[in-house]
């Protein structure tokens, strides 16, 4: 200390907080908001029931659009036991660019680069176990599912600007596990109707403009390909150059534009249990349980390792491994049992997660 300072008092009076100033013009404050990452939005929507509506707001997203703000966000389910049936939600997101280090003393910043895997409180999601989730623009589509060990033909809608829950028309077929993916304004839904299967009902789409669902019929030469599917559940649907591509022990391709079916070629015939498939930039991957991550060449028509991954831990057979399309990147998700103490010494499962680039095909 300088000697030359005045002392200072014993009694300091308590310093008051700096107040938050919420009479600033609403376009003003949405400005500002527009510059903040996602990131902290949840926090943000604590400080009042004003801010929560701005938060919510088309206006706040179309001025992060026009500032170049727009980010690309992965929402992650997941159940965490097999008793645990309201499923909690994550998004992968990049860090921000600068934040603070907790050794306060310094007061610097720190640059900080990679992802975060950032927990989104969202109240009242339905069950998510065996459901198909699909993503239209800023909203989740669950599709249905188990619901207490029954299938369920129920279909809610996530709102991802309020992280609220709509509800969506309800699909004519109760179906657990089914596969779903978004095509030129509809989803389709195939699979997953263990009870009442019937060919003319195994495939449904919903058109977004009408609300409504409607079975999608096929020539009778198709019907009978698809009774080879076993359990007639089984198989994975995937959009590839704008055909609903539906593979499992059999495989065949829907084109929506002219209601065609055709059968795929026999290197698509991959088996039925397929751990993840996405497609990213119209390249198709998939991964098989045990073995390596494989993209599809369409000009040799054969499937080829994905380079690149040497250096990624061997999955356990039965891991959960899942692929997701992350703004060109590939999102590969996985876990893994850890020694936790326990009776059993492998009680706490890791969620891990890398980002690959298409570089790496």
């Amino acid at each position: 200390m300088n000697d030359e300072e005045p002392p200072q008092k014993k009694n300091k009076l308590p310093i008051e907080p700096p107040t938050l100033n919420l009479s600033l013009p609403e376009d003003l404050i949405v400005s500002i908001l527009a510059r903040v990452s996602r990131l902290y939005y949840p926090t943000l929507s604590l400080v009042s029931k004003r801010f929560r509506s701005l938060l919510t707001s088309p206006e706040l997203y179309q001025t992060r659009s026009l500032l170049g703000r727009s980010d690309n966000f992965l929402y992650v389910c997941l159940r965490f036991s097999r008793t645990d049936r309201i499923p909690r939600w994550f998004m992968l997101c990049r860090r921000p660019n600068q934040i603070l280090t907790s050794d306060t003393k310094k007061k610097k910043k720190k640059k900080s680069s990679g992802y975060v895997l950032a927990t989104i409180p969202i109240h009242h999601s339905p069950p998510a176990h065996g459901s198909g989730l699909v993503a239209v623009g800023s909203n989740i589509y669950n599709i249905g599912g188990s619901i207490y060990d029954s299938p369920s033909s129920n279909a809610s809608i996530l709102d991802c600007w309020s992280h609220t829950w709509l509800k969506a028309p309800s699909m004519h077929v109760e179906r657990d596990y089914p596969s779903a993916n978004f095509l030129d304004e509809k989803i389709y839904v195939t699979g997953g109707c263990y009870k009442h299967y019937n060919p003319s009902n195994w495939m449904e789409v919903f058109d977004l403009k009408t609300k409504t669902w409607e079975p999608v019929l096929s020539r009778a030469g198709i019907y009978k390909r698809l009774t080879l599917y076993r359990c007639h559940d089984e198989t994975h649907n995937v959009v590839v150059d704008g055909k609903l591509y539906i593979i499992g022990d059999k495989g065949v391709a829907y084109n929506p534009k002219d209601d065609t079916w055709n059968s795929l070629e026999s290197e698509m015939e991959l088996g039925l249990i397929w751990s993840s498939s996405c497609v990213i930039e119209n390249v198709l991957y998939y991964y098989y349980y045990g073995e390596e991550i494989k993209w599809y060449d369409t000009k040799a028509r054969s499937w080829r390792n994905l380079n690149g991954t040497k250096k990624l831990p061997k999955f356990a057979r039965h891991a959960n491994v899942r692929l997701a399309d992350y703004g060109g990147k590939m999102a590969l998700f996985w876990d893994k049992f850890v020694a936790s103490g326990g009776v059993r010494g492998y009680e706490n499962r890791m969620i891990c997660y890398v980002l690959l680039s298409k570089s790496h095909k």
